[in-house]
């Protein structure tokens, strides 16, 4: 196996893992691969950051990297994309070459390579294009932002910025096993909850009302009847997910307030509302209970809802364009690929809901968001010839 000096991709990949980038923190690693494109022979003009950050619901430093390299040859143009950003748990990986695999050597933490992966792999495809001379069909690469709490970077995208003729298919490396091609990618919708209470001293509880106890009866009421987790109903299918808590003021205090956040995910937009609604009536019947059961208490409780991040599901038929020419790349690689669906959600949703037809594409990333997480190295060398192959293909469609 080749050491990392003298693998570009692989000590691109070494050298982008550990530099943190939680979503709406991307700045430090934008920089590092915009001086590694700028290393490549990227023109500084050919390089921007649009304003995606100013659009989101948490702010950011900095927006969606974009860059265009035109080059001299007819066609359409396409998009080759991934993300910057990692969960908040990446933060503090010490990335190792370690045989066939890249690990890490920080307990507890994840390792990054969602989607750090993706941002060499896309360093590959800018490398063969710049081997290419301008002797190539047009292309924009995106690296998005803040694609780990709702793909916001995606949605607030500035295709102004795309080049012309606007891109008319796109490929999202944000995936694992090369020869899965992701034409199908699930919808998602995020809801803010606030569970207003009534603070009183531990003392005197029944002046009081707890706004854990309400968002606890309603939690209850939405798993035991099947709106928790993996959801199927004769409706349809879908996922729901209580994954952000916040509240209390103190031990002694009954808690006055609590944050929640909560999503709900299906290939049905529909019944993705349905499952909200769901969580929606519980919570609010869950305030109306404990108000009545607290009489003597000064105020009632209350509940009221934001919505947050949302993309729709998107769903390209096998014969497509965009999946033919995956398909092509994979195969020119000697391997036969297959179509998956995506339950995690990518990148692709809204650069499809854009206009821009997209596929996901693997890059060798395993057990993302876990600790457990590393990088299958012979994976991560073939995702980054795949990105460098469909650099270098004519561009028909």
């Amino acid at each position: 196996m080749a050491t990392p000096d003298a693998d570009p991709d692989i000590r691109n990949l070494l050298e982008l893992l550990p530099v943190p980038g939680e979503p709406g923190k991307e700045r430090a690693v934008a920089e590092l691969v915009r001086g590694k494109l700028r290393a490549l022979g990227v023109p500084e003009d050919s390089m921007v950051f649009d304003t995606a950050n100013r659009r989101s619901e948490i702010g950011g430093e900095v927006g969606n990297l974009v860059v265009r390299l035109d080059g001299r040859r007819g066609g359409a143009r396409r998009l080759m994309s991934t993300h910057l950003d990692t969960v908040p748990g990446a933060v503090g990986s010490r990335p190792r070459l370690a045989l066939d695999r890249v690990v890490n050597d920080a307990p507890g933490r994840c390792l990054g390579g969602d989607a750090r992966a993706g941002c060499a792999a896309l360093l590959a495809a800018a490398r063969r294009l710049l081997e290419l001379r301008g002797e190539h069909a047009p292309w924009t690469l995106v690296f998005f932002v803040q694609e780990e709490i709702g793909l916001v970077g995606a949605r607030w995208l500035d295709l102004e910025l795309l080049g012309l003729p606007r891109p008319a298919l796109g490929f999202n490396f944000d995936g694992g096993p090369v020869r899965e091609v992701t034409n199908r990618v699930i919808g998602a919708e995020r809801l803010h909850v606030e569970v207003t209470g009534v603070a009183a001293h531990t003392m005197y509880t029944p002046r009081g009302i707890s706004a854990a106890e309400v968002l606890c009866r309603a939690a209850a009421e939405c798993m035991a009847a099947g709106w928790h987790g993996v959801v199927e109903k004769p409706e349809g299918k879908g996922l729901a997910n209580l994954g952000v808590l916040r509240g209390g003021t103190g031990s002694n205090v009954v808690m006055p307030g609590l944050y929640a956040l909560l999503e709900a995910r299906s290939f049905d937009r529909a019944f993705r509302g349905r499952i909200l609604e769901a969580w929606r009536a519980a919570l609010g019947a869950a305030a109306e209970r404990a108000s009545a059961e607290r009489p003597d208490a000064a105020g009632r409780a209350a509940v009221s809802f934001r919505p947050g991040p949302v993309y729709d599901p998107c769903d390209l038929p096998p014969g497509h364009p965009a999946v033919e020419a995956a398909r092509a790349a994979i195969r020119s690689l000697g391997v036969e690929p297959v179509l998956v669906d995506d339950w995690g959600g990518q990148d692709s949703a809204w650069t499809t809901a854009h206009g821009i037809p997209s596929v996901g594409l693997g890059f060798g990333g395993c057990l993302a968001h876990s600790p457990e997480e590393y990088v299958d190295v012979p994976e991560f060398r073939l995702g980054c010839r795949l990105a460098a192959a469909l650099a270098g293909s004519p561009a028909d469609g």
